[in-house]
């Protein structure tokens, strides 16, 4: 086991408005209720739900972006969740790509400029290597060397995804958060891209946390699935026989497959 989350709860407090300007807090909306949750090492996890589930914020937990209302993070047995942990030894083992590639590529900088920036910051002695890096990055994700001078404006949709997973590979991190990475892209695309994915788990022996509201995605590609609804894991499985299954929100998931 390789990431283990133990009672993770966030809660977000609830204001109602008063008269003028003043507002009192009311009470607490749990967005993650007491989720538990084991990553395997070099395991695919699937983490299904629909929007609002509290997916993407327990991703956001996990990295520290939001910080925990109560529960533990624990990465190779050692506690991430404390002030105590520096970023800097989190991010270099966990990465997180988000949905939407446009916004996490800043449009000024070239894809060269984009993938330096994280190896001059957690590699300073590769500096004489940097470029090689570059090169061998873009050819694991299938993008050509040319796309070291383009903009992220100059790529399609796919090929900003892909340098989104060129940057997150940069850090060599053992595991990665994909957050609907894959939501944004036509089903073509989409397809490559998981099948890219896959073909990089194995060439460097990852463990992925896959987070997306659509189960079809899941089922060539992770090797269990959570299913999460209304802020808590509701079931874990890894076999596709809906009769297996034992919550009702997993069989209306399982009824999108076949309609």
């Amino acid at each position: 086991m390789i990431l283990e989350l133990k009672q993770v709860t966030k809660t977000y407090p609830v204001r109602r408005r008063k008269k003028g300007w003043f507002s009192k807090q009311d009470s607490e909306q749990a967005a993650v209720k007491q989720v538990s949750l084991e990553l395997q090492r070099g395991e695919c996890l699937g983490l299904v739900g629909e929007s609002g589930s509290g997916k993407s914020t327990l991703a956001q937990c996990i990295m520290r972006l939001e910080p925990l209302t109560s529960g533990e993070v624990w990465l190779d047995r050692q506690p991430i969740h404390s002030g105590k942990v520096k970023d800097v030894h989190l991010y270099k083992r966990v990465q997180l790509v988000a949905q939407d590639s446009s916004s996490s590529l800043h449009p000024r900088m070239t894809i060269r400029d984009i993938l330096l920036e994280p190896i001059r910051n957690y590699f300073p002695e590769r500096k004489a290597q940097a470029l090689d890096i570059c090169l061998s990055l873009l050819e694991s994700v299938g993008l050509e060397a040319d796309s070291l001078e383009k903009y992220p404006s100059q790529l399609s949709g796919g090929q900003k995804q892909r340098v989104c997973i060129a940057r997150a590979l940069a850090v060599e991190p053992e595991i990665i958060l994909f957050d609907e990475s894959v939501a944004n892209l036509d089903a073509a695309t989409q397809s490559s891209v998981l099948d890219l994915l896959k073909k990089v788990q194995i060439e460097r022996q990852l463990s992925y946390l896959f987070i997306t509201h659509d189960l079809q995605s899941t089922r060539p590609f992770c090797d269990r699935i959570a299913v999460m609804y209304q802020g808590e894991i509701v079931e874990v499985f890894k076999d596709w026989d809906e009769s297996l299954l034992q919550h009702e929100y997993t069989h209306t998931l399982f009824q999108t497959l076949v309609e």
